[in-house]
């Protein structure tokens, strides 16, 4: 998780460019839930529908079973080396989150609650999702 204080200040961004972050969210939890129930290989058949190049990637390296740690660096390289700023890294951050998870293992609803975290100016409504 996040612990970088200077990265945190620069994903710093409006309630608005938040909310334009909940279909990542959704997205990252519904990829989750295939991964849970069908095992992490499914989701090469999702990367066709994926636009993201950042999620894309993160996916391809999770079926290729790339080593959780390789995954995690690769992903941090992208994070701190491309000069992201507020929205774009916020969303950078959302996904490693919710990738790692996913390799990891983790169910639909848990991915959803680390990765919704980082919504966090985002009121309690959103809890319905």
């Amino acid at each position: 998780m996040l612990r970088d204080l200077a990265l945190a200040a620069k994903a710093a961004c409006s309630r608005e460019d938040q909310e334009s972050l909940i279909p990542i969210v959704k997205e990252l939890r519904d990829l989750g839930e295939i991964a849970f129930k069908k095992g992490l290989l499914a989701l090469e058949g999702e990367l066709q529908q994926i636009k993201d190049p950042f999620l894309k990637l993160g996916i391809q390296l999770i079926v290729d079973k790339t080593d959780p740690e390789n995954v995690q660096d690769i992903l941090d390289s992208d994070i701190y080396y491309n000069e992201s700023n507020g929205r774009e890294l916020l969303k950078k951050i959302i996904l490693r989150e919710g990738l790692l998870r996913i390799q990891a293992g983790d169910n639909a609803r848990n991915i959803l609650i680390c990765t919704k975290i980082f919504l966090g100016k985002l009121d309690q409504s959103l809890n319905q999702w």
